[in-house]
């Protein structure tokens, strides 16, 4: 006798994959919108409410606009029948939106999308004989519901023995965008057109294009526990929220590595020769360099932080010099006549000099 498929078995791993999928198409609307909202102040909201919501806010920190996305993969066309479940959580979503608590600006709106990797396409029944249909896909990538021929849209409201969709719900489709996005199928595709969208976007400004999104994705990763915890979703709940200062600084420190590879690159043998690193301490030295940039973000790296404050307290010193050496010497020598560090004389050569690069880089 054949075995029944348990469905259940894979449940686990199903959604695993599903996540998967939202969290790359997260980092590629980032990425398609990072020039336009990259000096707004945004938040990320990921598996609550929505798959994905990005909320901007005034300077009062007042809403003026969201954007939800339930995005779904899928290996198959998308027909009308296939997504009225999905149009139906759409406007109920719209309206929790609506009726969340959160303050929201005299001119805010929002925008929710039907966002999926593959074809959309939408019939409507026979009228006189002809049916009207809209296909969404790399060629149509977006449309609004409110543009739909009202022949299709009297087909989706028809709904179907499951979905019925109330008056409410009908106001509420007018905020709906279907999108079509372009991201390959598999999980491995994935993540490869991401590191060519980082590329595209950030050009030369960032060093490792792969680093900088395995980065992103493992900090999406990190937050994974705060989502789905039970109780109210509510959109002011800041432990659900990835805030543009977060997405900002890792941005921050990808192209600050960017400058500090060009500038031991440009300035290696100058440096080391005016700093008295021998060519045997070379190595070594880079080492402690390169990691300075990670390490002044880590809270409990107190002695790289104590140089890196250092460093900042005493930028004035940088309005004495025209030559980067020089200017490092001097940090140096100032930091030894006023304090102390357990790092020895190499390490604290490399840390001075990384101190500087970041700060010269952000004034």
């Amino acid at each position: 006798m054949a075995k029944k498929n348990n469905t259940a078995i894979n449940s686990g791993v199903e959604n695993n994959v599903g996540m998967g999928f939202q969290k790359h198409c997260t980092l590629y609307l980032l990425l398609e919108n990072y020039h336009s909202i990259k000096e707004r102040k945004y938040f990320i909201i990921l598996e609550h409410l929505e798959d994905i919501i990005f909320g901007y806010l005034d300077e009062k920190n007042l809403l003026t606009e969201i954007e939800t996305f339930q995005a779904k993969k899928s290996t198959n066309k998308w027909s009308l029948n296939k997504i009225l479940e999905i149009l139906k959580k759409i406007a109920e979503v719209s309206q929790t939106i609506l009726e969340d608590p959160l303050p929201k600006s005299s001119t805010f709106f929002q925008t929710n999308y039907f966002a999926t990797n593959n074809t959309i396409e939408l019939k409507s029944n026979k009228i006189s004989g002809k049916t009207y249909k809209e296909v969404i896909n790399e060629t149509n990538i977006s449309v609004k519901y409110s543009d739909l021929d009202s022949n299709i849209k009297n087909k989706i409201l028809e709904g179907n023995t499951n979905i019925t969709f109330s008056d409410l719900d009908k106001v509420n489709l007018e905020t709906l965008t279907l999108q079509f996005v372009d991201l390959a199928r598999t999980p491995k595709s994935q993540i490869e057109h991401l590191y060519g969208k980082s590329k595209v976007v950030f050009g030369e400004t960032i060093q490792d294009h792969k680093a900088s999104i395995d980065t992103l994705l493992k900090y999406l990763d990190t937050i994974d526990s705060k989502f789905n915890q039970g109780g109210i979703a509510l959109l002011g709940d800041v432990t659900k929220r990835i805030e543009s200062a977060e997405i900002n600084q890792i941005f921050n420190i990808l192209t600050t590595k960017k400058l500090a590879y060009d500038f031991w690159r440009e300035k290696e043998a100058d440096i080391c020769k005016h700093l008295k690193i021998s060519f045997l301490d070379r190595t070594n030295f880079k080492l402690h360099y390169l990691n300075s940039f990670d390490n002044f973000k880590d809270l409990k790296e107190s002695e790289h932080k104590k140089i890196y404050d250092f460093v900042l307290s005493n930028k004035t010193i940088m309005g004495k010099h025209f030559d980067e050496k020089d200017c490092i010497m001097e940090f140096i020598e100032e930091f030894n006549k006023q304090t102390t560090t357990t790092f020895r004389d190499l390490q604290l050569k490399a840390v001075i000099s990384a101190a500087f690069v970041e700060i010269n880089n952000t004034l």
